[in-house]
């Protein structure tokens, strides 16, 4: 049986950025800055949520906005699933 984090994909990952920013998810890379294309911390917040949601309980605003670039999200939260 799949553990419930194991939906926070990188596919899910970049469809979730591209979806709350109404922009298509090839123009989404692992070296994009998500500030650069227009996210702000109410719409990382909702972000967050959904992750969590989904059991990624390693998604926080802290770590995250530190760091906002996608690939260094994707490695973030696949980190928890490899535990």
């Amino acid at each position: 049986m799949a553990s419930v984090d194991a939906v926070v994909t990188r596919d899910r990952i970049i469809g979730d950025i591209a979806e709350i920013l109404d922009v298509p998810a090839t123009e989404i890379t692992d070296d994009t800055n998500v500030l650069d294309i227009g996210l702000d911390s109410v719409r990382l917040m909702s972000l967050i949520e959904r992750w969590r949601a989904a059991g990624a309980v390693r998604a926080d605003l802290v770590s995250l906005a530190a760091d906002p670039v996608v690939g260094s999200w994707v490695h973030e939260l696949s980190m928890e699933q490899a535990r």
